[in-house]
């Protein structure tokens, strides 16, 4: 019933990140479940959603596949995750990003909702007993603070659950402010971490310093060398022609009774 992970299907998936390298290993979140431990998270199956319809009937299927949802778990985070969430049941039957937004202002979403709303009244659990939480860390001004808190007394809620209850609600773009210029902090999803930067820079500074070792031993090796031909050269520079000959003949001609001859003048 999931949909790929595309930048049409998540905005947060934007070009910048599809197109890295594959050889590059994807960043993850530090919380985030292994193959096995995600696989053990609880879900539901639901009938199979059917695209093909006309915009009326995914609607109606929509509030149907959500009823089945709501009937099959306590978990608001399952349910939300099932119907509402990336690669839901909502998603899925609205591809088209006009139709989803068509959707969301009309009478089906909000009964999707007040399900959602009634599933979370109901559930005590914890929402990493579901599948494990994220933190997100905002700068707010003082004044909004204050009036999260003072609506958060007036619902009878923690500002943790009245942020989650204005989140779930999708943005309206008339009262989303324009970005001027850059996307200023950081971009969604998640980070590489301290360990994973330090590790990087540590391997640089490794290579480098192995190469500076190797270009200093190339240095001495050639240095050793040049000695070395300077010594033969003083050894023969008093020799005749011929004791030359003599020694080249000896040397192409090696035998196990030959001596080693000096030649110092």
């Amino acid at each position: 019933m999931t949909v790929p992970h595309t930048s049409s299907s998540n905005p947060q998936i934007s070009s910048e990140s599809t197109s890295e390298s594959k050889d590059t290993p994807a960043l993850a979140y530090a919380g985030d479940p292994s193959p096995e431990q995600q696989a053990a998270l609880p879900t539901i199956q639901l009938t199979q959603p059917d695209a093909s319809g006309s915009y009326e009937d995914r609607c109606r299927q929509t509030l149907l596949l959500a009823e089945e949802a709501f009937a099959k778990t306590g978990s608001w985070v399952v349910f939300f995750r099932a119907v509402l969430g990336v690669g839901g049941v909502v998603q899925t039957l609205f591809l088209d990003l006009d139709e989803r937004r068509r959707f969301i202002d009309g009478p089906e979403h909000a009964a999707l909702h007040e399900m959602l709303a009634a599933v979370r009244s109901q559930d005590t659990s914890k929402a990493n007993a579901a599948e494990p939480e994220r933190m997100i860390t905002i700068r707010i001004p003082k004044s909004l603070h204050e009036l999260l808190v003072d609506e958060a007394k007036g619902c009878n809620l923690s500002i943790n659950k009245l942020c989650i209850s204005k989140l779930l609600q999708p943005a309206n773009d008339r009262f989303v402010p324009e970005q001027q210029g850059r996307r200023r902090g950081r971009r969604p999803g998640p980070q590489s971490n301290r360990s994973q930067r330090d590790e990087v820079l540590a391997n640089e500074s490794a290579s480098r310093t192995d190469a500076a070792n190797r270009l200093s031993n190339a240095g001495a090796n050639l240095n050793e060398q040049e000695h070395a031909n300077q010594v033969s050269l003083n050894r023969f520079g008093g020799a005749t022609s011929g004791q030359l000959n003599e020694a080249a003949q000896a040397a192409e001609e090696p035998s196990a009774g030959n001596s080693v001859r000096s030649w110092g003048g």
